[in-house]
């Protein structure tokens, strides 16, 4: 028998979750469905794994563009509002630091710029104040030497298993249906118009309207009809965490988070990266993150197959190790880590290089949003927000065009004339 919704968005990750809140105070009936996260006994699938399942990720109101400024800024003035409403805490206001390489002082100007205009203030630094304020911190070798954007309100890092926890909480009490479930199949029944929704566990269900926030793997669970593919690249994300001792705790807990930004074109000597603080992995112990920019050892994944196999199996190539090695060694030179253990994760990028929020094609029953491209979780509740008013079929309210949101077939994509795409030649868009 089908069970019938209004609305069923496919994906309970940071996306779907959002989106379903919203949902959920407009529509009372609202079915989100995602697989929860696995233990360590269950069997390993395609459907098993989301980027939300880690303790930190940074986030500040300083964005590249306009258009990330305005999702992460809309977003973040939430995230406290979330925490109370939800009773859940996972915004933690260490400050944002980015270190930027003086030859593009250009853009560095247009970030600036687009603060005064968000009246976000962000304190420029010399090498030399950098020094002072944050002597745990060496400062990198940079051609023409380094400056940095310092964001100390409403910037450092969220939990974003926690965050993903707090919206679905706020979408179930304010109605929406949660189910733990992976979709297998969409298709629109010619004879009623609606879409029936396959599930794993073996469910036939029926909505009026759909919204696809699966993530990395939606080109590959079956989850957009008619064989429907969008442009969308997956990507290694190797990580490494080094555990700090108690007294190596205290030295480096006061650091904010930080994002270096390189243009030259050096391959893996490229330094653009990113930096965490100590947090608190589940294991009970205290690590430091790094992780990369888009160097060339940030390998392109091809197939739901390996994708699987690197999200199961957590272990980065020697190459990958080895280059984020060196980079902790500049940026922390008197780390004495207790263990160094890898981490893996997966980014999409997309060729616009924003979320796709739209729908499909000409049908403005199916709608997706997906395409993080580094930035989704700090801009997520905007996003789902966002992506919710589109799948009501709502009055826009964003002041972004919302074509810039438009989705991308993969037949229609441009901007690759083979080898690394266009779009993620440096200078990079950094998380």
């Amino acid at each position: 028998m089908s069970e019938n919704f209004e609305v069923v968005v496919v994906g309970a990750g940071m996306f779907g979750s959002a989106a379903a809140k919203y949902l959920a105070r407009a529509r009372s009936k609202v079915l989100l469905i995602g697989p929860a996260e696995p233990g360590g006994d269950e069997t390993v699938s395609q459907y098993a794994f989301g980027a939300h399942f880690d303790e930190a990720r940074i986030t500040r109101r300083l964005g590249w563009d306009a258009v990330w400024s305005t999702t992460d800024a809309r977003s973040m003035e939430r995230f406290r509002d979330i925490e109370a409403e939800s009773g859940m805490e996972f915004f933690h206001e260490c400050g944002s630091l980015i270190v930027v390489a003086r030859s593009i002082a250009h853009r560095t100007e247009a970030m600036l710029d687009q603060c005064r205009r968000d009246d976000i203030f962000v304190e420029r630094m010399s090498e030399d104040a950098m020094r002072r304020c944050f002597p745990e911190l060496g400062i990198l070798p940079m051609v023409g030497g380094t400056e940095g954007l310092f964001e100390s309100k409403q910037a450092g890092y969220i939990n974003p298993r926690k965050l993903v926890a707090a919206q679905i909480a706020l979408a179930a009490a304010s109605g929406a249906e949660v189910r733990r479930d992976a979709v297998t199949g969409i298709e629109k029944d010619a004879a009623t118009g609606l879409w029936r929704i396959h599930t794993n566990l073996g469910s036939s269900i029926s909505t009026e309207r759909v919204l696809v926030a699966a993530g990395v793997f939606t080109n590959h669970n079956n989850v957009l009809p008619g064989g429907i593919q969008l442009a969308m690249h997956a990507f290694t994300e190797p990580n490494l965490l080094f555990e700090v001792d108690d007294d190596q705790l205290d030295r480096l807990r006061a650091l904010p988070t930080v994002v270096t930004v390189d243009p030259a074109d050096t391959g893996d000597a490229n330094l653009s990266l990113y930096l965490l603080p100590p947090i608190r992995y589940p294991d009970g112990r205290w690590y430091l993150r790094i992780g990369p920019g888009m160097q060339p050892f940030v390998e392109e994944l091809f197939t739901a197959e390996a994708m699987t196999e690197w999200y199961a199996d957590q272990q980065i190539t020697t190459r990958q190790a080895k280059s984020l090695t060196s980079m902790m060694e500049l940026m922390a030179p008197d780390l004495k880590p207790v263990s160094v253990r890898a981490a893996g994760c997966i980014i999409e990028k997309t060729p616009s290089r924003y979320p796709y929020i739209g729908y499909l094609d000409d049908d403005s029953t199916i709608s997706v949003a997906i395409g993080g491209n580094g930035h989704g979780a700090r801009g997520s509740d905007e996003i789902g927000r966002l992506a919710a008013v589109t799948a009501l079929g709502e009055r826009w309210d964003c002041p972004i065009d919302r074509a810039v949101f438009a989705p991308i077939h993969a037949e229609h994509a441009v901007g690759s004339t083979g080898g690394r795409p266009d779009f993620l030649k440096p200078p990079f868009g950094l998380c």
